[in-house]
Order: structure tokens, then C-alpha cells, then sequence
């Protein structure tokens, strides 16, 4: 609640009063506030990113391949 708070600058009364789906979108929000005033929190939340990503990036392989069109040479 603590982290909600500093967040959004409600008491404690106040977020316990907040819709659920509410307060975890807070919740959600502030982690990443907190976490991107940090290096070691901005290279946290680009780790996680990259770990939540299904698709590859397709565009940065070629590149980083070297490859051409379609990724051949």
C-alpha cells in the first residue's frame, strides 16, 4: 500500500477503498515508476520486457546478423 501511496498521493483509507482491478493497475503503475528511477531498475524493467516477448524482433536480428533481405547474405 505503502508504494501505492507514494505513487499516487492517497492515504492508506483511500486506496483500501479502491476497486481492486483499481488498486493493482496503481500497484503496477508505481513498480515501474519506482523501478525507472534507477539504472538498475531501468535494466530490471528492460529484462523483463525482453523475457514477456513472444515474437522475435525480426528487424533487429537481421541487423544484428548482418543479414540482407530476409536475413540471407
Amino acid at each position: 500500500m505503502k508504494i501505492v501511496g507514494d505513487y499516487t498521493r492517497l492515504d492508506f483509507i483511500q486506496i483500501w477503498l479502491l476497486e481492486v482491478f483499481d488498486y493493482w493497475g496503481y500497484l503496477h503503475d508505481a513498480v515501474v515508476w519506482n523501478c525507472g528511477r534507477t539504472p538498475e531498475g531501468r535494466e530490471y524493467l528492460e529484462t523483463a520486457y525482453n523475457h514477456s516477448q513472444t515474437e522475435p524482433d525480426r528487424a533487429r536480428l537481421r541487423i544484428k546478423c548482418g543479414g540482407g533481405e530476409h536475413g540471407k547474405q
